[in-house]
């Protein structure tokens, strides 16, 4: 029979194939000194923390490599995530949206070459500077303006011409440690000779290494954001002079000696074309929010070990022995695994269109990814609001990270596009894809019992199917205009896309299982079984009256019980198969027992 270990090496090597020996490189060096923290210690200003970390590590980051790599980018995100989710979320702006915005530039000369410099020196931070008070997902409507004026040798006049145009969120204040000075990407409509010729980012210095804000430009940072402590901030601009080479376009865009627009961005999504990082972005987040549910988990099951309670019979046992505790948790991997899955599916995807240069902002790859960070948010949220619950006091505390965790999903599910609005965009767009739904489709002869993990995924294909054609049907029916008729299916089609989305995955999480030893593979299919109950159990009520019912010769708690008694010995295997070890995850439960710690932390005192 296989040890601990080997299940937990088969199933690590499942979830993350090609990324795992990455991982583990970058998990590595994580567990140095420079990410240690005293837990007992508060931590005063995390935001600042996390700069002081990112520029401790970006001469040995190799972040030009970082961008040209896919898997690389993404892991890195994960990992940095686990240990410090500040610095997690600086490095989506840093390496990704920033430094992955001037790397692509065809141009790297005078404005470009300087910034460019100053980032990989740790002379100078960037922001992204995206979205406006009166705009945040519907890009297409932003106001800030940039006139090209020819004086002076030509160059551009950006301003912000209303309130609903003030940019909100993006992380412009003077950072927060000496001698580092701001620059953003700001993107404003180009207005060319009384022409608008649509949104483009524009090369902005913001504040000087000694902090003063450059003329022209006004920020305020934000109310405190409670959990995660970055600098967000407002910025107005008044009619601030940027030079001819401000102008920023992966195609080439630019104002040629004679005042005219040469390469300009294609017409078609205009604006998604312009900010060609948010897609990678929107990966990058996707990921992290998986790994946020993955380390939270990690860190319940550590303490469902360690923390022991009086037994209904008088002994003492651990919370891991405990059904009601350790079920939940149980659900909440399965959850994680496909979750996770998603996610790997994305990125494969994403870096195989890369490699073939097809458009990656074609609308497939999009949806795709736009659905991938909704699942893999929307789980996080769940797992990491069970995990608080099942660490009870120790959920609260700092050290433990769980409320940090929590906080970053909450951040991820608002960046790079509101995980629910992309999502109902994508669930839209999927209307137009054939319904494939006829009667009979789904036969409920042969039923979906404990041991038949491959019959509930043709469930969960069927679930899918069905949905999609109760979507399609009922927007047909529909009367109004478009938005009348959308509005009238927009939860159906959610529905739809979703199981869409993690039927997908479960299916992928089978094909990979089915390489493993007989052992992990089993492992995985009664968790591919408990996922498959729950969806059922949660969403079995859009499917009546005439959709896909599983038939089964057990009620689905006898199964669901069964199934978290068989996965119950293997709980810290699952776990251990995120390779998130002690200490690159830091929380009072690393190898010492939090007991242990306590204990000492009263002695250092004494």
């Amino acid at each position: 029979m296989m040890d601990s270990h080997e299940n937990a090496s088969n199933l690590a090597e499942m979830l993350f194939g090609d990324r795992r020996t990455v991982a583990q490189q970058y998990n590595k060096m994580f567990t140095e000194a420079d990410f240690d923290q005293d837990w007992w210690a508060a931590t005063q200003n995390p935001g600042k923390r996390a700069y002081e970390r990112y520029l401790g590590m970006l001469p040995r980051l190799a972040p030009t490599e970082s961008i040209s790599d896919l898997r690389d980018l993404v892991t890195l995100h994960e990992q940095a995530t686990v240990v410090d989710p500040h610095l997690g979320a600086l490095l989506t702006v840093q390496v990704n949206l920033v430094l992955g915005t001037l790397l692509e530039q065809h141009s790297n000369t005078g404005d470009v070459a300087e910034a460019l410099a100053a980032l990989l020196e740790g002379r100078a931070v960037g922001a992204y500077v995206l979205t406006e008070v009166g705009h945040g997902s519907d890009l297409n409507n932003l106001e800030t303006t940039a006139v090209f004026d020819p004086a002076d040798g030509g160059g551009f006049i950006l301003h912000t011409p209303t309130d609903t145009a003030i940019k909100f969120m993006p992380t412009t204040a003077p950072p927060p440690v000496d001698g580092v000075a701001r620059f953003g990407v700001v993107f404003a409509r180009l207005i060319l000779e009384g022409v608008d010729h649509g949104t483009y980012p524009f090369l902005v210095w913001l504040a000087d290494s000694d902090g003063t804000v450059r003329p022209g430009i006004t920020i305020r940072p934000l109310p405190e954001k409670p959990g995660l402590g970055m600098d967000n901030s407002l910025t107005r601009f008044d009619h601030v002079r940027l030079s001819r080479e401000s102008l920023l376009s992966h195609t080439g865009t630019h104002i040629d000696e004679n005042n005219r627009l040469v390469s300009p961005i294609p017409g078609d999504n205009q604006v998604w074309r312009a900010i060609s990082r948010v897609r990678v972005g929107r990966l990058c987040i996707s990921a992290m929010a998986a790994a946020v549910s993955r380390a939270a988990l990690a860190t319940a099951v550590r303490h469902a070990t360690q923390r022991d309670i009086a037994s209904m019979v008088g002994t003492r046992i651990s919370l891991a022995q405990v059904p009601a505790h350790r079920s939940p948790l149980l659900d909440a991997v399965a959850d994680t695994y496909v979750a996770t899955t998603a996610v790997e599916l994305a990125v494969d995807a994403f870096a195989e269109a890369g490699d073939a240069q097809l458009d990656e902002q074609a609308p497939e790859l999009t949806d795709l990814v736009s659905l991938t960070k909704y699942v893999a948010t929307s789980t996080a949220l769940r797992v990491c609001s069970e995990v608080r619950d099942r660490l009870g006091a120790q959920g609260v505390f700092a050290h433990n990270k769980i409320v940090e965790f929590r906080a970053l999903r909450d951040a991820a599910a608002t960046a790079e596009g509101d995980s629910y609005v992309i999502a109902l965009l994508a669930a839209y767009r999927r209307l137009s894809l054939p319904d494939e739904w006829k009667p009979g489709s789904w036969d409920d002869s042969e039923p979906c019992d404990i041991d038949s993990a491959e019959r509930w995924l043709d469930w969960l294909d069927a679930r899918a199917t069905y949905l999609h054609h109760k979507t399609s049907q009922t927007f047909l029916a529909a009367t109004g205009d478009r938005q009348e008729r959308w509005d009238s299916v927009y939860d159906l089609a959610l529905a739809a896309a979703e199981a869409h989305t993690t039927h997908r995955a479960a299916r992928a999480l089978a094909a990979r299982a089915a390489l493993l030893p007989v052992g992990s593979r089993q492992i995985v299919e009664d968790l591919i079984t408990l996922f498959a109950v729950r969806q059922f159990q949660a969403h079995g009520a859009d499917l009546f009256p005439d959709g896909p019912i599983p038939r089964t010769s057990r009620s689905l708690r006898d199964i669901r019980s069964t199934l978290h008694d068989r996965l119950a010995p293997h709980l810290a295997e699952l776990v251990a198969a995120f390779e998130l070890d002690a200490g690159s995850l830091r929380t009072a439960f690393d190898s010492d027992t939090y007991v242990t710690q306590c204990a000492n932390a009263l002695s250092s005192v004494a």
